[in-house]
């Protein structure tokens, strides 16, 4: 009897500590984001994760982050992503990035995206980021490479009449196929090429052009205006090969591209 209220009240004991100190883990994130690097400095800590891929690339990256004060993963607020490129022989400058990065339950991350302008090299070319939460908590200056990426476009040109620099990035396609693709765009501008504004009142119109043979094709859909400088469409490829895409794009009821236009390529399978 003297043993089995012993055994009862073990069992009891334990029923209490699993009760009062339950065994937690942490969410995992989304399983189609790749975890590229971790920075962290006196009790701060940041995890960058990309959904574009296994590094960064020039070009767009749709990325997230995770942030650790003290061990404590944070998951309300935003982050602070400030990435700058240091030239030995010349200027530096920024490049387009969200603002700020707001908490996805659904994916475990604050999420947002970037596009590197251009390729790190070790030798004259260096990205610096600055990581902050909440306007505060910094670690600065960390260096990291940013590599050509497949199928990754974008184009710089000055305002037609302006100094105003604009660069429009091809979010998708990356792989263009025959027949119709979604074709997603981000818009930017910029003073000074440190900061980046995403432009949200542009009118864009599209026509896919095959320079081999000598003909467009019909039923494209120009692009329109998603949310926070991202525009869709649809461009019809309608046989393999190389295609041109060109983009006009009109601001405040002005064209802000030159004529005639730049163009993307893409070499449709």
């Amino acid at each position: 009897m003297k043993k089995l209220l012993l055994l009862a009240i073990a069992a009891i004991f334990l029923y209490s500590c699993n009760k009062d100190n339950p065994v937690t883990s942490e969410p995992p994130v989304s399983s189609d984001y790749n975890k590229l690097l971790t920075v962290d400095s006196a009790g701060i800590k940041y995890e960058l994760y990309s959904k574009t891929g296994t590094s960064l690339f020039v070009g767009y990256n749709e990325i997230g982050f995770r942030v650790y004060l003290n061990n404590i993963e944070q998951k309300t607020g935003y982050v602070n992503y400030i990435p700058i490129m240091y030239h030995v022989a010349g200027p530096g400058h920024g490049t387009p990035v969200k603002e700020k990065f707001y908490y996805d339950d659904s994916k475990g991350l604050f999420t947002g995206y970037v596009s590197y302008i251009m390729i790190s090299d070790s030798t004259t070319s260096f990205w610096y980021g600055d990581y902050g939460y909440n306007d505060g908590n910094y670690i600065r200056h960390r260096n990291f490479d940013v590599i050509t990426g497949t199928g990754n476009q974008m184009h710089f040109w000055l305002g037609t009449g302006s100094t105003l620099l604009y660069l429009l990035t091809v979010v998708s396609p990356k792989d263009a196929k025959v027949g119709l693709n979604d074709y997603k765009c981000i818009l930017h501008s910029s003073y000074d090429q440190f900061t980046y504004t995403e432009v949200d009142s542009a009118r864009m119109f599209i026509k896919p052009w095959m320079p081999s043979h000598g003909h467009g094709s019909s039923n494209n859909t120009n692009p329109v205006f998603l949310s926070n400088g991202m525009y869709q469409g649809t461009a019809n490829f309608t046989m393999a090969g190389q295609w041109y895409l060109y983009d006009s794009i009109m601001v405040n009821g002005s064209y802000i591209t030159p004529n005639p236009t730049f163009y993307f390529v893409f070499d449709v399978r």
